[in-house]
């Protein structure tokens, strides 16, 4: 099959990483996160290698869509599903799919608090609370902590099944203060619900960036997003504190469509960019029409040892990359050319270049870019 360009997933990669993340920490259980069709990923393919080769039972999305997608598509397969940030509960088409399709919603309102509780097709559906502890999104406020136990007791609940809060600052030291502070709150929360005599079944604070830090590890689980995809998500000054050593599942290859020698001033693409010195082009077959942003230009490629640079706007399907003359030799019409590979320092290179991120990266790749999976 011929391919313009693509984005090789390594599920055996999936595994290793899989494999260290349990190293770091051990005898937790994982919520994986797959929102954004697995950052891009695939969710289908990563959910179910995921469950079948990994084990991991439980998978969180940020929309009802996602999860209903994981169900049509992996039917027979028995994991859990939280839907994170998108309910609209109170719609009662939305609220039969939950139900009928046993998709765990994130309670972080005191409102869909309310009707979730109120609603007798919920009476015996797992509560799951999310409460913010200082990343002031999404959550119920901590200090609500009594009045929310209260309405719990008064449901005639005795247990609410998943307890949760959100790192703010995992991409920094762990000393960071908005770090302790959170985990601080995070612990008087729970307080509250024991001292009210209500059972909570699960915990999870720590996202990747904890995690790779080794921390608020205390709980029953944890939620793995980036991390398990291969870089550390940590801010590039941080990157030293990291105790992650996973790989990049995926490769971006595209191929060299044309290649010809430019001179000093000539006129590239899009504007008419003048060319900064003389030098090999090598138009590649990859564009903003395959999420591969305008915000690139001025970045760096390398190719068969040497280092290009992206020369004007990127198109919508092809973008210019500029080599030095010394690589006429190397440089080729037809040939395949990575934009990153499994090292997860070409990409953390490539977003710090770009002043991006890695979540971004991979998250802006379409369709367009067919998933290849070995």
């Amino acid at each position: 099959m011929h391919f313009r360009s693509r984005l090789n997933i390594k599920l055996s990669l999936l595994e290793e990483n899989f494999r260290k993340l349990t190293a770091l920490a051990p005898e937790k259980e994982v919520l994986f996160m797959v929102k954004a069709d697995a950052y891009g990923h695939g969710m289908i393919p990563i959910v179910k290698f995921s469950h079948e080769k990994l084990g991991i039972k439980e998978f969180g999305v940020a929309t009802l869509e996602e999860a209903l997608k994981l169900r049509k598509e992996l039917p027979h397969s028995k994991f859990e599903i939280y839907v994170f940030s998108d309910l609209q509960l109170p719609i009662t088409e939305n609220k039969e799919k939950f139900k009928q399709n046993r998709i765990i919603p994130v309670i972080a309102t005191i409102g869909d608090l309310d009707y979730f509780l109120g609603e007798k097709d919920f009476k015996h559906f797992p509560l799951c609370l999310k409460f913010n502890t200082g990343m002031n999104r999404l959550g119920i406020l901590s200090k609500d902590a009594n009045f929310v136990a209260r309405k719990i007791k008064d449901s005639g609940r005795k247990s609410i099944y998943h307890l949760m809060s959100h790192f703010s600052s995992a991409s920094y030291p762990l000393n960071n203060e908005n770090n302790q502070s959170q985990l601080n709150s995070f612990s008087e929360v729970k307080k509250v619900f024991k001292d009210n005599s209500i059972i909570i079944e699960k915990t999870s604070l720590a996202n990747s960036g904890a995690i790779e830090q080794g921390f608020g590890l205390e709980e029953s689980h944890i939620r793995p997003g980036l991390i398990l995809y291969g870089p550390s998500s940590l801010n590039n000054e941080n990157r030293k504190l990291s105790k992650w050593t996973g790989k990049n599942i995926s490769s971006l290859e595209t191929y060299i469509i044309l290649t010809f020698e430019v001179k000093k001033g000539m006129p590239i693409g899009y504007g008419a960019t003048p060319c900064p010195h003389d030098g090999i082009m090598a138009i590649i077959a990859l564009g903003y029409g395959d999420g591969f942003s305008t915000r690139y230009q001025g970045a760096h490629l390398d190719h068969k040892g040497h280092r290009g640079i992206i020369i004007g706007r990127v198109n919508m399907d092809m973008s210019q990359i500029l080599f030095s003359l010394e690589s006429k030799e190397d440089i080729r019409t037809g040939e395949n050319l990575v934009i990153w590979g499994n090292d997860p320092r070409e990409i953390l290179n490539f977003s710090d270049e770009t002043r991006t991120i890695p979540y971004e990266i991979f998250c802006q790749l379409t369709e367009r870019v067919p998933r290849v999976y070995t």
